[in-house]
């Protein structure tokens, strides 16, 4: 296994795990909000972190992730052309990482564009980490065929 393959292999992983925690965020995010909005707290409960924070943290995390699966991305087109000799861009092995790239920077781009914050882009990233699952298993499975 080559230097580069395996620093591939770190990078997307890294990409996963940040979109992994976006999907956590995004998640006590939308439970935070439900629980205000139904007022189904008490006054006395403390709750660590403000909607502001989690949506904050929500873009940072988001954020960091993109970069991470984008150079990810460009690593593991440049090893299929090292390997083949060819760039392939129908091959699912990146077909799927770039159209869940693409789900990910719409978001990104309706939060710089248009300022969206809250509650869709929390029910965004967490149906775009349905999508990261579902292709790391399949990425799983092709690695091992």
């Amino acid at each position: 296994m080559s230097a580069l393959l395996l620093l591939h292999i770190i990078i997307c992983s890294l990409g996963y795990l940040l979109f992994g925690i976006t999907s956590v965020i995004a998640y006590a995010y939308l439970k935070r909000e439900r629980a205000i909005k139904t007022k189904a707290y008490r006054l006395g409960e403390e709750f660590r972190w403000s909607l502001h924070e989690l949506d904050r943290s929500l873009f940072v995390s988001l954020t960091l992730g993109f970069v991470a699966m984008g150079l990810g991305l460009l690593m593991g087109i440049a090893l299929q052309d090292a390997k083949y000799g060819m760039i392939d861009l129908t091959s699912p092995r990146i077909l799927f990482p770039a159209v869940i790239w693409l789900f990910y920077l719409l978001i990104l781009s309706f939060r710089l564009a248009t300022g969206l914050r809250g509650k869709i882009p929390s029910y965004m990233t967490v149906y775009g980490f349905n999508a990261v699952v579902m292709s790391f298993v399949l990425e799983l499975y092709w690695a091992a065929t």
